[in-house]
């Protein structure tokens, strides 16, 4: 009866192409009830073989497979089934098929793949030697239990209790089972359609082992090609079992094996015990061979040594880990008018794998408009050169978008509010910009920043704090100068204020105070004068006001209208007394006079005595030296000295602050001159960490204080010509460093700069004291130059490599680094070293799955199959429009057969490659 898969996606977990899966390869079952080791569920009846309890088994083996997480099984008895002739071994693959778990959902949705096997002793070796054999599922219950009747050489398995040997040797049993295999996929049209197998060696340092058993003969006729896999001890890890053993692993990587560890379980309960994490595409056996083939990306054991030397779990490996870096899983253009539209209206949808997904076809098939297309639209980094920039620009807006296409990103766990560079933060790279920036010291710094993990974080810190001191020392630098400014005018006011101080006592000394006091005294008097004379002139005019004023004369009808006779006598006293005030004001008048005049007297001789005085003070300045006018200064001599006080205390403010600043700016060039070389010693270390992973093909050095844009920004805005011209004639190896410039100009040894006497003058003029500060707080950043070490063992630069070599070196770096972020490539291999290519970068590439998302563009068949690329897509076109050939995993017959055609150079071309090889 032919088996036919039932299909189910695990969905909760799918992703495009190969992803992670739990595995035991090494499981017994109910079929071993000879051996006495197998336990049973409760409710499994010991004994009882009948097909019930057999499926009742079943249920509960796949069950306890799900509750331990393992996702891929591989069922190895050492008897494909019970005395009763019931195969506990196909129950468990049919109830895996088409069973249903107690809660309605099929087992096919929750273990991935069932591999039927079994575990027979094969006529090898003194004791006889265990061997794994994995099939399709595809191969069906008859032809399964075939197998293991060709490989026991028609023998029982079980001599009683204790196991047989079989009649066949390994290299016999092997070529039986391809011959049977041939013959069983004849007239099926395609051998992929049929079954597989696949043999492993399980408990290789255990009893009948492969190294106890086979030592001798594992490098002579131990058909050791044919072993995909050799199963480690419960408790060893690879570098336990190759440690003294260094043929092995030379073994093993020459024919691609690889470690597995694996449970042996003969309970349910101990399914995945011992386990190993499988990346697979596709629920086949070829996908499983693929993994142990490409081991360094598709496979880890899933245990680590801890410090106290027992085994623990690694984390899981599961797709759920997708979460914590950012990844694209597909891409939907809709639009007829684009390169990739269509008349569909679902559009065409590009998926992509969170690890290494190669986009393959021909020549103008898209797959530069494909990239250059998503790069211009979620607004990625672009070029820097023009040429590229144009090429990326037509590409993108005027093929990829044309139309304005409707593009929907799918980025699992981003938040689709933010920005699709922030969704997806892919670093875009072209063959040109990988060529240039191969020579770019700063790039090449951001690289080895993210290479060594342990240093990333310290290197960030220091480079944080680096740009923080910088800025703050040039912050400082400018309060010096400031400060010195104010300083300078604090102590020239105080100068000032000392200087009238003693001139003042000079003055004192000279009798000044004397004439000052006789000139006051005069003054005071002066305008007493004045005084009294105002008074005296209003006076005056008063009085004669007065003198105007008389009184009317009383004819005799007036004095007839008085009827009251005390009248009379009124009038007569009121003109009395008017009379007295006139000659009052009268001889007030001549009295003010008077006293004009006698303080005129007064102030003439005080005025005769300031004269004298003066006479006298100004022979005496004259004898101390002093100029007559300084006389004149007085009174501002006097004002300044009468702040000395306070010009002393804001001299000694400003100058106190002054000095602050000049520790405060020589402390933080001490922090930073720390710093600096911590930092250089956190990158001779990534250097270092760089040469050993490259196997010292890869060099780095260091050139401290040459990346000389911020002096060469300082040196031209001092906007002296003949400085600017000086400094344009040097060669970039002649230019000095901030501090060797600094050494010379205070060593008065500026032309061993190849200044010229005039240009050294100006130098010195234009460098004030605010200018040196500036100077002293330029930092130039170190360059790193990258070298590659040749054939006959030289170093060399990369301006004297050529552009593949560039590329090699820089893409190898970038692949190395700790870094999140996805990494787009389009057609690195141009003019790629192969060999560097399949030594350095391949491995490299492989390393870094499961950390960082990589698409890349390419026609070599060395990055997408040694590089073992998770997805491929092939594109095909026509004049107009570009669309998807085919997608899928290396693991798939289409995709092989793309891969063969498109970048192998099809079927013939590769079958005359082995030829001429002779392989």
């Amino acid at each position: 009866m032919t088996f036919v898969k039932q299909e189910y996606d695990i969905s909760d977990e799918q992703v495009p192409g190969a992803r992670w899966f739990k595995g035991d390869l090494h499981i017994h079952t109910l079929d071993d009830h000879s051996s006495g080791r197998v336990k049973l569920p409760s409710d499994v009846r010991k004994g009882d073989y009948s097909v019930d309890n057999v499926v009742r088994y079943a249920r509960h083996f796949l069950k306890g497979a799900i509750a331990n997480g393992v996702r891929v099984l591989g069922i190895t008895p050492h008897s494909p089934k019970c005395d009763s002739g019931v195969s506990a071994v196909w129950h468990i693959v049919e109830e895996w098929n088409r069973g249903h778990d107690d809660d309605g959902n099929p087992f096919r949705s929750k273990i991935y793949a069932v591999f039927p096997g079994f575990e027979p002793k094969l006529k090898q070796g003194s004791r006889g030697l265990h061997l794994l054999f994995l099939f399709e599922p595809e191969i069906g219950e008859e032809k399964y239990l075939s197998a293991f009747n060709l490989v026991m050489g028609g023998r029982s398995p079980w001599d009683g209790n204790n196991l047989a040997v079989s009649g066949r040797t390994v290299s016999e049993a092997l070529d039986d089972l391809h011959d049977f295999r041939k013959r069983e996929s004849s007239g099926v049209g395609n051998e992929d359609s049929g079954w597989d197998f696949l043999a492993l060696a399980p408990h290789i340092d255990g009893e009948n082992g492969l190294l106890t058993e086979q030592k001798s003969q594992l490098l002579r006729d131990f058909p050791h090609h044919q072993i995909a896999g050799l199963e480690l001890n419960d408790d060893k890890l690879p570098e336990d079992t190759v440690k003294n053993r260094s043929w092995i692993d030379k073994g093993m990587s020459k024919h691609y094996q690889a470690f597995f560890h694996s449970s042996d379980a003969y309970s349910i309960s101990e399914i995945g015990r011992r386990h190993t994490w499988f990346k697979l595409a596709t629920s086949r056996i070829g996908a499983l061979r693929q993994a142990f083939i490409a081991s360094d990306s598709r496979m880890r054991i899933g245990y680590e040594r801890t410090s106290d030397g027992d085994l623990r779990k690694i984390s899981s490996l599961t797709d759920s880990m997708l979460s914590a870096r950012p990844w694209l899983k597909s891409v939907t253009v809709r639009g007829n008018a684009s390169f990739f539209g269509n008349d569909d209206r679902s559009g065409i949808r590009f998926d992509f794998s969170p690890d290494l997904t190669c986009v393959i076809g021909g020549s103008m098939t898209g797959k530069s408009t494909l990239l250059d297309g998503l790069r211009v639209h979620i607004d990625a980094r672009m070029p820097e050169q023009n040429d590229a920039l144009r090429q990326v620009e037509a590409r993108g807006r005027e093929v990829f978008l044309a139309g304005s296409p409707k593009v929907v990103l799918d980025c699992p766990g981003q938040d689709p509010t933010v920005p699709l560079r922030d969704q997806w933060p892919a670093e875009f790279y072209t063959q040109s910009e990988l060529r240039m920036l191969a020579q770019d010291s700063a790039t090449i710094e951001s690289i080895l920043t993210r290479i060594v993990e342990t240093e990333r974080n310290g290197i960030d810190e220091r480079t944080r704090r680096l740009i923080a001191l910088d800025k703050e020392l040039y912050r400082t630098a400018k309060l010096i100068a400031k400060l010195y400014d104010d300083r300078t005018e604090a102590e020239q006011a105080l100068e000032r204020s000392r200087n009238a101080a003693d001139e003042l006592a000079a003055f004192s000394a000279a009798g000044v105070d004397d004439m000052h006091r006789v000139s006051r005294e005069s003054q005071r008097w002066q305008d007493l004068k004045e005084s009294i004379d105002s008074v005296a002139r209003k006076i005056g005019t008063e009085s004669a006001s007065a003198s105007s004023i008389d009184f009317p004369e009383t004819d005799a009808e007036m004095q007839g209208l008085l009827r009251d006779p005390s009248l009379k006598k009124h009038l007569a006293r009121a003109r009395e007394h008017w009379q007295h005030a006139q000659g009052h004001l009268r001889h007030a008048q001549e009295q003010a006079a008077v006293a004009v005049k006698d303080i005129s007297f007064i102030v003439d001789e005080l005025i005769d005595r300031e004269s004298d005085i003066r006479v006298k003070v100004e022979r005496e300045l004259a004898s101390r030296g002093l100029e007559r006018g300084k006389m004149q200064q007085f009174q501002s001599l006097n004002a300044y000295a009468s702040l000395l006080s306070r010009y002393e205390a804001n001299f000694q403010s400003v100058n106190d602050r002054f000095i602050a600043a000049q520790s405060d700016f020589n402390k933080l060039l001490c922090d930073r001159d720390s710093l600096v070389c911590e930092q250089r010693a956190a990158f001779d270390r990534v250097m270092a960490s760089v040469s050993e992973s490259h196997n010292g093909r890869i060099r780095l050095k260091r050139n401290d204080d040459r990346i000389l844009k911020p002096l060469d920004s300082f040196i031209r805005e001092l906007k002296q010509t003949g400085i600017t011209r000086w400094w344009n004639d040097l060669t970039d190896d002649e230019r000095p460093a901030p501090q060797e410039l600094i050494d010379k100009l205070d060593k008065n040894r500026l032309v061993d700069l190849k200044m010229s006497g005039a240009v050294q003058n100006t130098f010195r003029e234009s460098i004030s004291l605010s200018k040196g500060f500036e100077l002293t707080a330029i930092r130039c950043n170190d360059q790193y130059v990258l070298e590659l070490r040749m054939d006959d063992g030289e170093y060399r630069a990369m301006d004297s490599l050529s552009g593949g070599q560039r590329v090699s070196v820089l893409l190898s770096l970038l692949l190395e680094t700790k870094d999140d972020r996805p990494l787009v490539i389009d057609q690195p291999e141009d003019e790629l070293d192969n060999r560097f290519l399949f030594e350095t970068l391949l491995p490299v590439l492989r390393r870094l799955k499961g950390r960082r998302q990589i698409i890349m563009a390419t026609h070599s068949a060395n990055i997408v199959v040694n590089g073992d690329a998770d997805l491929v897509i092939q594109l095909e076109a026509d004049a107009n429009h570009g669309r998807i050939a085919c997608m899928g995993t290396i693991e798939e017959p289409e995709v092989r057969n793309a891969i063969i055609t498109t970048v192998d150079g099809g079927p013939e071309a590769f079958r005359l490659r082995r030829m001429k090889y002779g392989f």
